[in-house]
């Protein structure tokens, strides 16, 4: 009998935990060790500038490599240059068929991911999304990149 009063008391503390979590729709995320609350509403402060483009814009941006995003297959750039409200954009790299929203795994060679290097990054703006805003991109959505090309320049 005393099993079952102990996984009735586990169960009732899985569902109060349940209830917290869920409460008003809301979901919270751990960021540097700080509680962000998101809401079903935006995912970043600049979620008025979020868009995907008709047309992709051909860009040639210097920048450094900061972290990878989904196992390599992106990654997240500082520009070198303050060219305007995005300083930092998101870049993900084909796979071996040359596509962008494939199954198929190919990660950005380990060559343009030490630290310190002044890349090239070529490729196709593709619009500006919420894009690990809350994980990566200190809350902003920014500009996504499909990569072409990546050179080291310095």
């Amino acid at each position: 009998m005393n099993k079952y009063k102990w996984l009735i008391a586990f169960l009732l503390l899985l569902t109060f935990i349940g209830i917290l979590s869920f409460q008003e729709n809301k979901a919270f995320v751990l960021v540097d060790s700080r509680e962000i609350e998101v809401t079903n509403g935006a995912w970043c402060d600049n979620s008025d500038e979020a868009q995907s483009f008709e047309k992709p814009i051909p860009v040639v941006w210097r920048a450094q490599f900061d972290g990878c995003l989904v196992s390599c297959q992106g990654a997240s750039f500082t520009k070198n240059t303050n060219d305007g409200k995005y300083p930092r954009f998101a870049g993900y790299y084909p796979d071996t068929k040359g596509n962008y929203d494939s199954d198929e795994f190919n990660p950005m060679p380990k060559k343009y991911q030490e630290e310190g290097l002044v890349l090239k990054v070529s490729g196709d703006w593709i619009g500006i999304e919420d894009d690990h805003s809350q994980t990566v991109f200190s809350g902003k959505c920014v500009p996504i990149v499909n990569i072409k090309q990546i050179e080291i320049v310095d």
